[in-house]
């Protein structure tokens, strides 16, 4: 296969380089493999994640409708096609192990950065995470709809390896979400000849059908839609970008933070003519399944009246029938109640229609 196309155009900034720096990867002692779906060395949180995150699950969506959807050629101009050869990933196909099958497929060990910055391996930079899996009981997602406990329809199978194996998948995409400002993310969840693409965010995930990338080339169809779309079809937050070194150092001084933390800055609107330009210090992964508010606090530094707030991050429900956080906080101060802090500002910020949410 030998891909050609025009590449992704540029970040209009420089990428943001969250303080988390580690993957979860397994390697080291069986002690140490927390990541691990073997039995006695696995962590229980790669069960509950499985458990937790079933229900927010939809699919098989079809490979070409699921790139019909969420990363068409109609939004990707000057689109370049691949020249695809089926037998293309036969080395990886031929491989006897999960561990034979990672270089013949990608050489960046399971992980897909982007081109401003390749250097190191890490879930704060990673753009797209693959997982590999050599034993065909492991697939966790069925083609065809079959009846679970109480006869309801799922195509997840129920059994507790499968479970493991979705924690895993789960797992990887909480750590990049937790440390990084996206959207919505990709991953790609490769069983022996069969791939499956999963498109996860805020409401759920959405699963294709199974894709022998071996003859059928979606999947590499897939890897060049994503190289040659825009960021904001990526699942990049272009509302959040990086503090410049004035800005970060000055919001260092004022927030009492080490000189190597790194500073992330926002535009809020306080009003329909006003923005609050606050800068403060990258997330770091909490651990939570990749669904619900997301919520976040910090300390942060605004960088026009030069004082201390508290920041508050939060995907809400877009529902006109319920009342937002900040509107009750300021019904509550107009009354005069006591003990309710004053919220300056709790518009959303500007988004594009590619980062909002896919109903599941």
């Amino acid at each position: 296969m030998t891909p050609e196309h025009t590449p992704r155009p540029k970040h209009t900034t420089q990428p943001i380089l969250p303080s988390v720096t580690n993957t979860p990867v397994k390697a080291g002692l069986a002690s140490m493999l927390h990541f691990s779906t073997l039995l006695c060395c696995c962590h229980t949180t790669i069960h509950m994640l499985g458990d937790e995150i079933k229900g927010y699950l939809i699919g098989p969506m079809h490979a070409h409708m699921f790139l019909d959807e969420f990363l068409p050629k109609v939004k990707l101009p000057g689109y370049s096609n691949i020249n695809f050869t089926p037998g293309a990933f036969q080395s990886t196909l031929t491989a006897t192990s999960e561990l034979d099958a990672y270089q013949p497929f990608v050489k960046l060990d399971l992980s897909i950065y982007s081109d401003n910055y390749s250097i190191g391996c890490g879930c704060s930079t990673i753009e797209i995470s693959i997982k590999f899996k050599w034993d065909a009981s492991l697939d966790t997602f069925n083609d065809l709809f079959i009846k679970e406990h109480l006869d309801i329809p799922s195509f997840i199978h129920p059994t507790k390896s499968v479970k493991d194996t979705l924690g895993q998948i789960t797992t990887y995409t909480s750590t990049q979400l937790g440390s990084q400002y996206h959207t919505h993310a990709f991953s790609v969840l490769i069983i022996q000849d069969t791939a499956h693409i999963i498109r996860w965010d805020q409401e759920g995930a959405i699963v294709t059908t199974p894709i022998k990338y071996g003859e059928d080339q979606t999947l590499a169809e897939f890897f060049s839609h994503y190289s040659q779309a825009s960021p904001e079809l990526c699942g990049i937050d272009t509302t959040v970008t990086e503090a410049s070194a004035a800005e970060a150092h000055q919001a260092r001084e004022q927030l009492d933070l080490q000189p190597m933390v790194h500073m992330l800055k926002t535009s809020i609107p306080c009003d329909v003519s006003t923005l609050l330009l606050l800068i403060f210090p990258a997330p770091t992964p909490q651990g939570y399944p990749p669904v619900g508010h997301a919520t976040q606090a910090y300390a942060a530094y605004e960088w026009h009246s030069h004082k201390k707030f508290f920041l508050k991050d939060s995907w809400h429900i877009n529902l006109d029938s319920i009342l937002s956080e900040g509107e009750m906080y300021r019904r509550l101060n107009c009354a005069g109640v006591h003990n309710v802090p004053t919220c300056l500002a709790f518009m959303d910020v500007p988004s594009t229609a590619e980062q909002k949410t896919q109903p599941v």
